[in-house]
């Protein structure tokens, strides 16, 4: 397979003072301030203190430098074993992928860039991926650059072909659909052999708020969102042999006419994120199925 991009690691401190201001007030993903308070309480502290406003980045940016200091050598490991592993592996990652996923490169396509962040999770943006770092800090968990860089680059290349199709049918998708899907189509997508073999993965659900989320098909069976997504991608995909663009096409006729109900379920888990699970009744109104025709 040609064209086939190189996953390069960077590091920049700057970005990731960016990156922390960002989802502290991201107002998409308001759970994030909870997370980031949740993996540095002292940062919380700190900014409680502040006297205004525009000294918050200014407190996050010596934070932020002062533990990078404080863990240089560790950090230091980690990026070196992630450069290796991805150069290593990165060539069956995205071939795989590709394959999967009935996809090209064009040849002017640039590299991907992996930074590593403090973050407890793992955002990504245009090309680049931030694949967290902090439970192999804290936690001396192992190395999981792999498994984040084919969970990205999915979303990456599921994006590009979106893009087009989006162009042809001349529909704009609402936020909330494109992440529900394409997390279930991450998750569908690396269960299958050989990614989850490569992986090593075994029966991976995919992100919390997919987990959830369940259909009610028109013969009245409710099922999970991915199971469905899973079911139209073994018979469309695998059992019918059409290519991944009919595929998306064909679910895209499905899940249009049910936008506003994926969006109140979005709201929902926009409010509450993992905490969720700590409210019955809230958690009751998430797990409602949807209706599909």
């Amino acid at each position: 397979m040609r064209n086939i991009p190189k996953i390069k690691v960077k590091k920049s401190i700057n970005t990731e003072i960016d990156l922390f201001f960002k989802f502290l007030h991201h107002s998409y993903y308001p759970q994030n301030r909870l997370k980031i308070f949740q993996s540095f309480p002292e940062l919380e502290s700190l900014l409680k203190k502040q006297k205004n406003k525009s000294e918050e980045k200014t407190i996050i940016q010596k934070f932020i430098k002062k533990f990078y200091k404080e863990h240089n050598k560790v950090i230091k490991k980690i990026i070196s074993d992630s450069k290796q592993t991805l150069k290593e592996k990165s060539y069956i990652i995205l071939k795989e992928l590709a394959k999967s996923m009935d996809y090209k490169w064009p040849k002017n396509h640039p590299d991907y860039t992996a930074m590593p962040t403090i973050l407890p999770f793992s955002p990504f943006n245009d090309n680049t991926f931030y694949f967290s770092i902090l439970g192999q800090i804290k936690e001396k968990k192992d190395n999981n650059v792999f498994f984040i860089a084919a969970h990205e680059i999915s979303h990456f290349i599921f994006f590009d072909i979106l893009k087009k199709m989006e162009q042809k049918i001349n529909k704009s998708l609402s936020n909330d659909l494109k992440n529900y899907f394409q997390e279930t189509l991450t998750a569908i997508l690396l269960n299958r052999n050989p990614l989850c073999d490569i992986l090593n993965l075994h029966n991976y659900k995919g992100n919390p708020e997919i987990r959830d989320l369940q259909i009610k098909k028109p013969d009245n069976i409710i099922i999970s969102f991915n199971e469905f997504i899973n079911e139209q991608y073994e018979t469309i995909k695998i059992k019918n042999k059409k290519s991944f663009q009919y595929f998306l096409k064909e679910i895209l006729i499905i899940l249009l006419p049910i936008n506003k109900e994926l969006s109140k379920k979005r709201a929902i888990w926009n409010k509450y994120g993992n905490q969720l699970f700590k409210k019955s009744a809230v958690l009751r109104r998430y797990q409602s199925p949807i209706k599909i025709k």
